[in-house]
């Protein structure tokens, strides 16, 4: 024996013994003798694996794999070795390897365990495709099958088989579908498993192997017929069309099979009555519906079968209910139950639903034949056909619809019976009675004795009218009949009736077939409506018609003259709520019957019920868009409702339908009135009187009343803008239509209330009584009865006075509102409408709440009377009688009050009445208001304004804080705590002031007022301040600041809003005055002046001749002297100021005020020439600065107005006495800049270098700093500038503009005054371009436009600065191109060219300046210099 051999025994006995390491010693030598030896491989491979060296062990398996490919025991090992580590794929692998060795050898013994291994392993690992293909190797034709001797059950395999295949459909399924959910865009849960379940069953072969098991064993496997079964439906919805029959018939087949065998499961039962076309509920096969609803009685479609054969069986539909709604529950889905209960609907007249489930039954139907490939042509024509006779039924519009399911039918079933005569019946809707009687006739052809069809051409020849042959046809019809229908009996019964006469009145003919019809089938409605109307016109027996009526009403809510008949009867009977309830009836049967739809809605219109008035009026609409009446009566509900848009649009169809009705456009301008569109409202109701016009009616009153109206309350709306001129135009065009109207029926009462409404608005509004048409108002009271006082217990002739003014007053008399004239209109305009009220009043006989209201406008009238008789500037003779008219104002306000005791606004007008004379009655009748009203804040606020009345400004306070509370927009509060905040000294005030004016649009008296003289007090006191406020600013160095302007710009528009309804009242307009002098607007500041002078020269009552009166005067003509001085109207100025200094009279005292008229009228007597005057008035008040305290740095301004009117005079002592005193006042006060000014002018103007070296010398003596301080405007550096140019160093001159640019490089008034400079210098020397001068004056309009405000003036001198550089640059320009020589004509035309933009742009610089200060003459002469130069180039050119 060799050593190789020895050493594998040594080897196979220590494994045998578990001596592991002896084992591997012996193999070791065994390889180290042959590295390839198997068993040495092997038995290594053994010993390593016992001793845990997993690794080593399978290395050396491999080995001896590799070197004996052939030889199993390696391989078994490693197997062996694997299965104990459980590595299933290393395993899988071996095994694989292994049989394939097994079927070389052959093993068949080996090759069969080893095939049941790997199914075994494939199947718990989840690989079922590979445990499928090794089953199948043990079946029938393939290779192992052969091989094996003792060969498997057939049947076990194939189960094994179906149950690796159900394992591995089931895993497929649920996999697919969690990972299809997850992805994006997946779709819904439904959708993922049904497109997952058609993937699985289009590729499943589960159903081969049931098939052949079932081959194997058909009676031993009945579980696995319902498996396959279920299989075959499920695939029938997953495979392509082509498939599905076969797959199908297979399953039918089984299906029937299973039932023969008596099977338990419903699944064959549902799937032959799935698949069976049945054209109705009752062609189904009944003993396979017996079956199944025997044995599965709780199922949805068992539930469905029963309901149907009750049905058949004659029970009631509703009886039936549960039933259905059960199956429904169970099954939604189920064609049969919708083919059940949409038959069911139609035979008990529900049409709506009838089609509503006929409709989804098609549908589910067309999707179950989509996915079957079953065609379902029975059932879906019998969806059709009752979706058809559905619409027919239901509504004629409908009828096109069902038309063309008709003809669908007849294309697929040209011999349908039934749908031709559904089309003759659609035809027959539509009035075309020869296509339908065509169509009835194709019915005979196939069916000659089909009784419907010639019923209904009898019946097409009574809608023709040819009643003869109707009656034949229908007679023969009814004898032809074994047992005739209530239908043809009572076509016949209503064609003897309409043929009238006898065939009416003799009871054996028409009567007699009603009543045969009616006894036949006592639910034909259409009988018992017959017989209402024989009973009704025939017999004349109002009772047994309306018994009739009730009947056929009853029976069939749809029936139109029983409904519209029994409802006639009704409201005759005074039963509105029997009426509507018959309505409600109808509308719920048929919700297309119009006529009762518009009836509802009417009758709820008048009930109040607008909401439901709505609702009918738009189903009605629904049915038919084109009713004119219906959007008449949803726009009046609309209206009612407080929906004025939506009632706009309704009346706006309803016009476009019936555009000649005045109705329609009267409705029109109503809505649009009542939402405030008054300019549409008022062309509407112009459009309604024209159409009334048109259509030969009589004035249209509503709508002249509705015009009046209109305007009265658009001119409210101009007055709450700010349009005062508007809105008295306005009052104006109410007043000429309520005349129009009183022309037509003076005794329209709410028309006499109208005329004193509008005359009332007028007192808002005096400054244009002149667009109140005097002459219509003067008609209108003489039309009121002599006695209209009288019979109020008035005295007769109370308002003769007023009245006949207003006969004499013209337009022309109130053009100046400022005069006395406009007040004795205003009390004239208040009589007519205290006459217009009283006349209300009688009309309404004096009684009831609207007395109240009439009394409440007679004590209104009273009172504003008294309030302009109160006004402070009124003549004696008219403020004699506001005690009068107050008293008369309390008497009737107490008597509304006893018409109405709890009207909080009768009760707060009468603590307004007594504010100023009761407070006792005034806070009581406050506080009645507050306790009939506690939401309103006028009473709190007025309440508020009597407190302060009186002092008590802390009650006040609350008073008017409980009303803001109340209502925040309330502007009269927020005026009433401005007015305490002001008593208060509050810096509040002013803003509370401006915010009730904002809110109230300025149209609050005392707001607008208060604003004005806050805000102007205010400016005062800031322009006081040292370095702050108004003064601060670098902006206010000349004249007014732009500040101070923006700030006084809305207080200005107020007081001129405040003085629109006031134009009397001195104080705003001397304010106004004021206001527009820091405006720079100096004229119109004279003019209010003037006005407010004249104003008081017209007073002549003993109170404003006081010592007041003078005081007003005097600081009127002051304030007019000043603002004429600016005017440059010398001699007005001097004349105010010598009246002011007049009316002071001899013993004033010297003071401020008095002083400032002294300098003011020396000025204007120096610009005057009257040079002896102005210096005796500049004596007095050099004078008057030494007497009075404060005045002191004062005195040094005066001696430089002095010494420049001693310089004017001429002679050499006057001018040698003005340079004493000027540099007698540089001697006491060396930084008084002005007479250092003065000094150096001196010395410039008489060419003195040596005064205006000196003068010159005192300004350099101050740093650069300095001199900014002393003088803002830098007019020094403008003296330096004017002393180098009397040097002739233009250089020099220049240089000393240029440093007043660079000190304040942002003021643009420095730039255009070095621009001047250069542009006269450039003239004179030549010494720089007009281009320099040009970009100057570009650089300060560039910095005026970047200001938020600025001075119109200052504007006007930008531009035209920049449009004079310009003109002159170009000139200079134009000279240089003139001097050239050689120059091409195009260069030359080029500089055309250029030239003529550059003086446009000239030109437009100059409109520019024009526009924005149009009355300065500096500004047109530059326009008319600029348009000349262009006249001049376009010449050229």
């Amino acid at each position: 024996m060799s050593t190789v051999k020895i050493n594998l025994k040594h080897a196979r006995d220590a494994i045998a013994g578990k001596n592991y390491d002896d084992a591997l010693k012996w193999t070791q030598k065994v390889l180290d003798a042959d590295s390839g030896n198997y068993m040495g491989l092997v038995f290594s491979g053994l010993a390593y694996q016992n001793l845990g060296q997993v690794d080593k062990g399978e290395e050396y398996f491999k080995k001896a794999i590799a070197a004996s490919p052939e030889l199993p025991l390696a391989r078994e090992g490693l197997i062996s070795f694997y299965e104990k580590l459980k590595k299933w794929h290393e395993l899988i692998l071996s095994l694989e390897e292994m049989l394939h060795i097994h079927l070389k050898t052959p093993d068949e013994k080996k090759a069969l365990s080893t095939t049941e291994k790997l199914i075994e392993l494939y199947t718990n690992e989840g690989q079922f495709d590979k445990a499928i293909e090794r089953i199948q190797t043990l079946l029938p034709g393939a290779p192992l099958y052969e091989l094996l001797g003792d060969k498997p059950s057939q049947i076990d395999t194939l189960k094994t088989l179906a149950s690796v295949q159900e394992r591995a459909d089931s895993e497929f399924y649920e996999r697919e579908v969690r990972l299809r959910r997850g992805r994006l865009g997946g779709g819904t849960q439904e959708q993922v498993q049904n497109a997952v379940r058609n993937e699985l069953y289009s590729k499943s072969e589960l159903g081969s192997t049931y098939e052949s098991i079932l081959e194997l064993d058909p009676e031993g496997n009945k579980d696995l017929q319902l498996k396959l079964l279920q299989f075959y439906s499920n695939k029938m919805e997953a495979i392509t069309n082509n498939k599905k029959p076969a797959i199908r018939e297979k399953a039918l087949a089984l299906a029937s099979n299973m039932i023969q065998d008596n099977c338990i499961s419903p699944l064959p039962y549902e799937l032959l009555l799935k698949f069976t076309d049945a054209g109705s509920p009752s062609d189904y096969d009944v003993n396979l519906q017996e079956q199944y609803i025997t044995k599965f009685p709780n199922t949805g479609l068992s539930k469905m079968i029963q309901a149907q054969l009750h049905f058949a069986n004659g029970e009631a539909r509703d009886d039936l209910v549960e039933l259905l709604e059960e199956g429904f529950k169970l099954e939604p889905n189920l064609a049969y139950g919708y083919l059940v209960v949409c038959w069911m609907d139609h035979a008990t007249r529900d049409y709506e639903a009838g089609l509503e489930h006929a409709t989804a039954g098609r549908d589910i139907l067309q999707k179950l034949a989509t996915a079957t490939a079953f065609p379902f042509s029975k059932m879906r024509q019998s969806f059709e056909l009752c979706m058809a006779s559905c619409q027919l039924k239901i509504s004629i519009k409908l009828a096109g619809g069902a038309l063309a399911l008709y003809e669908g039918i007849i294309k697929a079933d040209e011999t349908n019976v039934e749908a031709h005569q559904g089309i003759g019946l659609v035809k027959l809707m539509e009035l075309k009675y020869a296509e339908a009687t065509q169509s009835f006739e194709r019915v005979l052809k196939l069916e000659p004795d089909n009784i419907s069809a010639k019923s209904e051409l009898g019946w097409i020849c009574y809608l023709q009218e040819d009643y003869v042959q109707a009656e034949e046809r229908l007679r023969e019809v009814v004898e032809m009949s074994e047992e005739p229908r209530a239908l043809d009996l009572y076509r016949l019964g209503r064609i003897y009736y309409d043929m009238g006469g006898e065939y009416r009145e003799n009871s054996d003919y028409s009567h007699a077939q009603l009543i045969a019809a009616a006894k036949l089938d006592p639910h034909c409605a259409g009988a018992f409506t017959y017989l209402g109307h024989y009973y009704r016109e025939v017999v004349q027996d109002e009772a047994r018609a309306e018994k009739c009526y009730q009947h056929a009403f009853t029976l069939d809510p749809r029936e139109g003259d029983a409904g519209r008949f029994l409802s006639d009867y009704l409201l005759n009977g005074g039963s509105l709520e029997g009426a509507v309830d018959v309505y409600q009836r109808v509308v719920a049967a048929d919700g297309k019957a119009n006529w009762a739809l518009n009836r509802l809605g009417f009758a709820e219109l008048m009930r109040g019920n607008n909401l439901e008035a709505m609702g009918s009026f738009q189903k009605l609409l629904r049915n038919d868009i084109k009713d004119a009446l219906a959007w008449e009566g949803v726009a009046e509900a609309y209206q009612h409702e407080g929906r004025y848009m939506a009632a706009l649009k309704a009346f706006t169809r309803n016009r476009e339908l019936v555009p000649e009705s005045t109705v329609a456009e009267y409705h029109l301008a109503r809505v649009h009135q009542r939402l405030g569109m008054y300019p549409e409202a008022i062309e509407h109701y112009r459009s309604t009187l024209a159409l009334a016009e048109r259509n030969g009616e009589s004035k249209h009153i509503p709508s002249l009343m509705g015009m009046s109206e209109s305007y009265l309350e658009q001119g409210k709306e101009f007055f709450l803008s700010g349009y005062y001129g508007r809105s008295a135009e306005s009052y104006g065009h109410a007043l000429e239509y309520i005349f129009q109207l009183l022309q037509m029926d003076s005794n329209t009462m709410s028309a006499w209330k109208l005329v004193g409404d509008t005359c009332l608005a007028y007192r808002a509004v005096p400054r244009y009584l002149r667009l109140c048409p005097m002459e219509t108002l003067s008609a209108i009271i003489d039309m009121l009865p002599s006695d209209t006082n009288t019979l109020l217990h008035f005295p007769t002739g109370l308002d003769d006075h007023e009245l006949e003014f207003l006969k004499i007053a013209s337009a022309s008399d109130f053009v100046d509102a400022t005069t006395e004239i406009t007040s004795q209109a205003l009390d004239a305009i208040y009589a007519a409408a205290g006459l217009a009220y009283k006349r209300a009043n009688i009309l309404n006989g004096n009684e009831g709440h609207l007395a109240a209201h009439y009394w409440y406008d007679i004590a209104l009238t009273y009172y504003y009377r008294y309030e302009n008789a109160l006004r402070k500037n009124r003549m004696a003779e008219m403020a004699g009688h506001a005690n009068q008219w107050l008293g008369v104002t309390m008497r009737y306000l107490k008597a509304s009050l006893q018409f109405e005791e709890e009207n909080p606004i009768v009760w707060n007008a009468l603590g307004v009445a007594a504010l100023s004379t009761n407070p006792k009655i005034s806070q009581h009748a406050f506080i009645k208001a507050i306790e009939y009203d506690s939401k309103n804040a006028a009473p709190w606020s007025n309440l508020g304004f009597l407190y302060i009345l009186n002092s008590e400004l802390d009650l006040a306070l609350k008073a008017f804080t409980t009303a803001q509370t109340l209502d925040p927009s309330f502007a009269q509060a927020w005026t009433g705590q401005a007015c305490v905040a002001s008593l208060w000294g509050s810096n509040e005030s002013t803003a509370l002031f401006a915010h009730a004016c904002e809110s109230s649009t300025a149209s609050i008296l005392e707001a607008n007022y208060g604003f004005a003289v806050n805000t102007f007090t205010d400016m005062l006191a800031s322009f006081h301040k040292p370095n702050s406020g108004i003064n601060a600013s670098s902006n206010s160095k000349r004249g007014p600041s732009f500040s101070a302007t923006t700030l006084l710009v809305t207080p200005s528009f107020a007081l001129s809003k405040y003085l629109e309804q006031r134009p009397r009242d001195v104080a705003a307009w001397n304010l106004l005055g004021l206001i527009r002098e820091r405006f720079l607007q100096q004229e119109g500041a004279a003019e209010c002046f003037l006005t407010a002078i004249r104003i008081l020269n017209e007073e002549e009552s003993e109170i404003s001749s006081g010592d007041g009166h003078r005081r007003r005067k005097m600081m009127l003509h002051h304030n007019l002297g000043r603002a004429l001085l600016s005017m440059q109207d010398y001699a007005g100025a001097v004349e105010a100021y010598e009246i002011s200094l007049e009316l002071e009279g001899p013993e004033a005292t010297p003071n401020t005020i008095r002083t400032c008229k002294h300098l003011g009228a020396g000025l204007a007597l120096y610009y005057a020439g009257e040079l002896e005057r102005s210096l005796a008035m500049f004596e007095v008040a050099l004078a008057e600065t030494e007497q009075v305290e404060g005045m002191e740095k004062s005195r040094d301004d005066v001696v430089v107005l002095l010494s420049q009117v001693l310089w004017a005079l001429g002679g050499e002592e006057q001018r040698a006495v003005a340079k004493d005193e000027l540099f007698r006042c540089i001697g006491q006060s060396p930084t008084h800049l002005p007479a250092i000014f003065g000094l150096g002018a001196m010395g410039l103007v008489q060419d003195d270098e040596t005064l205006a070296t000196a003068a010159l010398k005192e300004i350099l003596k101050f740093s650069r700093q300095e001199l900014a301080e002393m003088d803002p405007e830098m007019r020094s550096d403008r003296i330096i500038s004017q002393y180098y140019s009397l040097l002739n160093e233009s250089k020099l001159s220049i240089a000393a503009l240029s440093k007043s640019v660079h000190q304040s490089p942002a003021e643009a008034s420095l730039w255009r005054r070095l621009s001047e400079h250069l542009s006269t210098t450039i003239a004179n020397t030549g010494a720089a371009a007009y281009s320099v001068a040009q970009s100057s004056a570009k650089a300060g309009l560039d910095l005026l436009l970047q200001r938020e405000s600025l001075q119109a003036v200052d504007l006007m001198h930008g531009y035209a600065q920049v449009a004079g550089t310009m003109l002159l640059a170009d000139e200079e320009r134009q000279q240089k191109v003139a001097g050239w020589k050689n120059v091409k004509k195009e260069k030359l035309e080029e500089e055309s060219r250029q030239s003529l933009s550059k003086v446009q742009e000239a030109l437009m610089m100059a409109q520019r300046a024009a526009m924005a200060a149009p009355w300065e003459r500096k500004a047109w002469q530059v326009v008319g210099v600029a348009t000349q130069a262009l006249l001049q180039r376009v010449d050229v050119q």
